[in-house]
């Protein structure tokens, strides 16, 4: 049980850090379109799989963002220890998190559906 506490404080702070890392230590203007949603860590803290979204959600648009993180993915992963006491320092995945895409996409089925009934 103390282990899963960990790795969600371990997640939540290396979220924060991220987000800040983003937003003031990266002079990369194209991500700070970008907000850090959740952090999901391996059990063992080695690997740190971080999900965004954008108001850019254009695929062109989000392969651009993917491919920034992860040109920057060294510097992001070495201001970390700024923000986040950890013995190591853990492997940052990016991914592009679509639930709400999605969410706008089943709104407007259903905005449709509605429509036709009427």
């Amino acid at each position: 049980m103390t282990g899963s506490k960990r790795v969600n404080r371990v997640s939540s702070e290396i979220k924060k850090a991220v987000s800040k890392i983003i937003f003031t230590d990266l002079n990369v203007e194209e991500l700070k379109f970008c907000s850090v949603n959740s952090v999901k860590m391996s059990p063992d803290l080695s690997v740190a799989t971080v999900y965004f979204t954008s108001i850019r959600s254009k695929p062109e648009e989000v392969e651009e963002m993917i491919r920034l993180f992860r040109h920057n993915n060294k510097n992001i992963r070495m201001k970390i220890p700024k923000y986040v006491s950890l013995r190591i320092v853990p492997e940052l995945r990016f991914f592009y998190d679509d639930t709400l895409d999605n969410v706008y996409k089943i709104e407007e089925l259903l905005n449709s559906i509605k429509k036709t009934d009427e």
